[in-house]
């Protein structure tokens, strides 16, 4: 389904043993290689968008156990920030899960470790859902989130021509 561009901002630290993943929005893969600090990508659609990472090279023999079971050395990374359309998603990034291929669902998990996938559902266009959760998450209502949108959207279009 085609519609508005999406542009897409990950940002990853803690990045140990070259770890690669896979990039998805509504289960079209967007990128798949190494993790860097920064992967960038475009996705066209309207509506509803299911934003997924997916750890795809993780082995057990990738993380190193001494002889008391503490993990001394291990392949994994951290996702720190997701930006779309310029729009840090900053709190909501946690109202996301972190499914682990064995089953385990950890909530509002940013570290890969184990072999899975990060999941966030969200909106496209952006803005609409961005000032409508927030509002929500602080307010526990959403009266105005209509009045708040058309505010933010012209300050930040303003913004944009500075």
């Amino acid at each position: 389904m085609k519609g508005s561009k999406m542009y897409i901002q990950l940002e990853f630290d803690e990045i140990n043993k070259s770890p690669e993943c896979a990039v998805y929005a509504n289960n079209e893969l967007l990128y798949t290689g190494q993790v860097m600090n920064n992967i960038n990508v475009n996705y066209e659609t309207q509506g509803s968008v299911e934003l997924a990472i997916e750890f795809t090279n993780k082995s057990p023999r990738d993380t190193l156990v001494d002889s008391k079971g503490i993990i001394v050395e291990d392949k994994n990374f951290t996702l720190t920030k997701i930006t779309i359309d310029y729009y840090d998603l900053e709190e909501l990034v946690w109202e996301s899960n972190y499914v682990a291929n064995d089953g385990n669902v950890y909530p509002s998990c940013l570290f890969f470790g184990p072999p899975g996938k990060f999941i966030i559902n969200l909106e496209n266009p952006i803005l609409p859902w961005f000032v409508q959760k927030t509002k929500h998450k602080y307010n526990g209502d959403l009266p105005n989130w209509e009045e708040d949108y058309r505010y933010y959207y012209t300050a930040c279009n303003l913004l944009k021509q500075i």
